[in-house]
């Protein structure tokens, strides 16, 4: 599926005997045994390969609650029926080939020989066009007709929480570690923020609804053959189209940074200047603004940008450089301090977006 470093689960494991037992249900043969059977690191427990029966497949078990992966399955189905009554030309994802709510088990074909839009901006080989190209499918996505999915219950994206901004429950607390929590307290005590994250979810449910993915990163494009194919549809329902954009143009921006500063720091363990930071996020958000500029003008290519789209875009792409913070707090035992500028950034671009729009690239070709 992808060039990350992959594990092979054992033959007895619970989890994979469980699976196995599924896709023989299902007449797609088994992957007991198979010399090519792999398993990659997520939040889902996953086994791919190809079958006895010659079936490419990878096989994801949703982790968490029944019920909230059973709204998950349902979201993800839901997706599949509306591609297959509306196809999209040049837009692609892995068919669904069974799936089972009472194991939260689903069987997906497997693309062959594929790698992800994050594996190939960590490698520097994500060029324009290819961000250009990722563009056009995220506006493929949103341009199939939401109408019945406005009539759906679906499950809101935990995160921004405007509920979180006030407290956390005595479970998330207790189950938070020190650096989490000194995070939510940034995020609390920081009134400004906090405002500017209101008024984002107050936008966001006013805006204009598309059918969107409403988890939407760069490790979410598949690319085999030169051609580009989105996964991990389990939180498609009725969204708005900036949440899906800025998460992609912040995961872009986000990567930028972090590269920036490890190729620029002689000594990765020191603890960069105030000016060294500096430097090195302004020299992430210039490598990433031609492509983001690039994804940004595949969008419009195929769907105008409304109303303060761009801005909400920001302003989203901003909350991604604070969930990444959050997100590397869980494992962490102290915030390191680039990742706490690079928050700054987001913060900054949560507060004044019409001021990022340009600095970004979210601007129209011309040409």
């Amino acid at each position: 599926m992808s060039t990350l470093t992959a594990s092979v689960p054992a033959a007895d494991d619970t989890r994979f005997q469980e699976a196995n037992a599924f896709l023989v249900r299902l007449g797609l043969g088994t992957l007991a045994g198979q010399p090519d059977r792999r398993s990659l690191p997520g939040r889902n427990t996953n086994v791919s390969g190809t079958t006895d029966a010659g079936r490419g497949v990878f096989v994801k078990r949703l982790e968490g609650p029944r019920k909230v992966a059973e709204t998950r399955i349902q979201q993800c189905l839901a997706f599949e029926q509306l591609l297959q009554q509306y196809p999209q030309p040049g837009f692609s994802s892995p068919r669904c080939l069974g799936s089972d709510i009472g194991s939260q088990l689903m069987v997906f074909e497997l693309v062959e020989d594929a790698v992800t839009a994050a594996d190939l901006v960590k490698d520097h080989g994500l060029t324009d066009g290819l961000a250009r190209s990722l563009g056009n499918t995220v506006g493929h996505l949103h341009n199939l007709p939401v109408d019945r999915l406005r009539q759906t219950e679906a499950r809101t994206p935990l995160l921004p929480s405007a509920e979180l901004l006030a407290g956390l429950p005595v479970a998330l607390f207790e189950a938070s570690s020190a650096a989490e929590l000194q995070v939510w307290s940034l995020l609390q005590n920081d009134v400004p923020l906090a405002d500017a994250l209101r008024a984002l979810l107050e936008r966001e449910r006013q805006a204009e609804p598309v059918a969107a993915h409403c988890d939407l990163r760069l490790d979410q494009f598949l690319i085999a053959d030169g051609r580009i194919h989105l996964t991990d549809l389990e939180e498609f329902q009725a969204g708005d189209a900036a949440r899906d954009l800025g998460g992609v143009v912040g995961d872009l921006l986000h990567r930028a940074v972090l590269d920036a500063a490890t190729s620029e720091s002689a000594d990765r363990d020191a603890t960069p200047s105030r000016d060294q930071m500096l430097t090195q996020l302004t020299s992430g958000i210039r490598v990433a603004r031609p492509r983001i500029r690039a994804f940004w003008n595949g969008y419009l290519e195929q769907r105008p940008a409304a109303g303060d789209l761009a801005a909400r875009v920001v302003a989203f792409a901003g909350w991604h450089l604070l969930d990444r913070l959050l997100a590397g707090a869980r494992t962490a035992p102290r915030l390191a301090a680039l990742p706490r500028a690079a928050a700054g950034i987001g913060r900054k671009a949560l507060l004044t977006p019409d001021k990022f729009i340009p600095a970004l690239g979210l601007v129209e070709d011309l040409g």
